[in-house]
């Protein structure tokens, strides 16, 4: 199932601060392991690249079974449970909510919400404060969604705060 399915551009208007797309930020079909079954495949494309190191990144498209992969998840989520003394994984779970969400509101073209760019930033970051449109600077271009997140937004699921803003243009059918 390697198939390349265009994915949303993101723009970040607020240059420097990196909150949302990171430096390392990779295709799909840099973070799908064709070695694993259809659960664990594509575990990394979205949100979850955004948690994961680059060392782990790395672990997991070794990975050559899904066994190797379930024990990689389960490890994965125990590092960043904040409250391993406790029952549940708080950040496992308000990850899983809003990918749920995000899977409802931003799946297109038959790709999961959770990963597509919006998705991706909901996921991490929450609903945004306000959305917007522009008028694409392209003439006959599709308009521009704009998402704006206020100054004292709460850090979101993977340490940082939001940026001011984020924008996004369809391209193709996503």
């Amino acid at each position: 199932m390697t198939r390349h399915v265009p994915i949303l551009l993101l723009v970040l208007l607020a240059a420097g601060c990196g909150a949302g797309a990171t430096s390392s930020s990779r295709s799909v079909g840099a973070l799908t392991n064709p070695f694993l079954g259809p659960e664990y495949t594509a575990w990394l494309v979205g949100p979850i690249s955004r948690l994961a190191s680059p060392q782990e990144i790395q672990q997991y498209l070794a990975l050559k079974d899904d066994s190797q992969a379930a024990a990689f998840v389960q490890a994965f989520w125990d590092r960043r449970d904040p409250a391993p003394e406790k029952p549940g994984n708080p950040l496992r779970e308000a990850l899983e909510q809003r990918a749920a969400a995000a899977d409802r509101l931003y799946s297109e073209a038959g790709l999961l919400g959770r990963r597509t760019d919006r998705g991706v930033i909901h996921v991490l970051y929450g609903a945004p404060s306000k959305v917007d449109h522009e008028v694409s600077p392209v003439p006959h271009g599709p308009p521009i969604e704009v998402w704006l997140y206020e100054s004292g937004s709460p850090s979101g699921l993977d340490g940082k705060r939001p940026s001011g803003s984020y924008r996004f243009v369809k391209s193709g059918d996503v």
